[in-house]
């Protein structure tokens, strides 16, 4: 397969594994220069598995850390595609959830996609490049349980801020489009005991949770 992504600089979010470091292989298989972003520096390690990828350890909730993808890209030559893909998830109901969960929760998985792509818009812009917002099932329903309603919310906000995204991109040569997985094997279901998983794997029509490689192959 040859996407013709040789001259394309990337970035990835939440890159040191799971969906995001499955992403960042699949760019870099295709020819492209990666930056791979995360505040875990086990993303250090893994960079360096990958060729054509570089590392940046950062926390998006910081606005330096805008500023540092921002000139580690300009220097590479400008943004071609910024794949949103960070996130995270505090179980908690409505009832339980506190505002500090809350608010983590919004500002890793909805809140930095909006700064960073706010942040490189005029190099996507110049490169006409692409945005890609990983959102998930949880984007159009609630999750199969409940008690997840910070994660829930988030990536309802993630699906708006790419219809919205979309819109103002059109105009400025720019396309923005969303992936919505469903349940995928990664850290974020490590929690699910064997109980709750063969529950939700009797849901799937496949009978199991998908692979982080299937959702960057996407």
């Amino acid at each position: 397969m040859d996407l013709r992504l040789q001259d394309k600089n990337v970035v990835v979010t939440g890159a040191a594994r799971g969906i995001g470091l499955a992403i960042a292989r699949v760019f870099s298989d295709e020819g492209a220069k990666v930056l791979m972003v995360d505040r875990d520096p086990e993303v250090a390690p893994r960079s360096a598995e990958i060729a054509g990828a570089d590392h940046l350890v950062c926390d998006l909730r910081e606005a330096t850390c805008m500023d540092e993808i921002a000139a580690r890209l300009a220097k590479m030559g400008g943004c071609s595609v910024i794949v949103n893909n960070a996130g995270i998830s505090i179980m908690a109901s409505i009832a339980e959830a506190t505002d500090a969960d809350w608010d983590e929760v919004m500002e890793v998985n909805l809140q930095a996609a909006f700064r960073l792509t706010r942040q490189l818009w005029a190099q996507l812009a110049e490169r006409r490049g692409c945005v890609v917002n990983v959102a998930s099932f949880a984007a159009k329903r609630a999750t199969l349980f409940g008690g997840n309603v910070s994660y829930t919310v988030s990536k309802h906000g993630i699906a708006g801020l790419t219809r919205a995204a979309a819109m103002d991109g059109a105009r400025d040569g720019i396309r923005v489009n969303a992936v919505a997985p469903g349940v995928v094997d990664t850290d974020l279901v490590k929690l699910h005991d064997e109980d709750t998983r063969r529950k939700i794997q009797g849901m799937i029509p496949l009978g199991r949770y998908a692979r982080a490689a299937e959702i960057a192959d996407a």
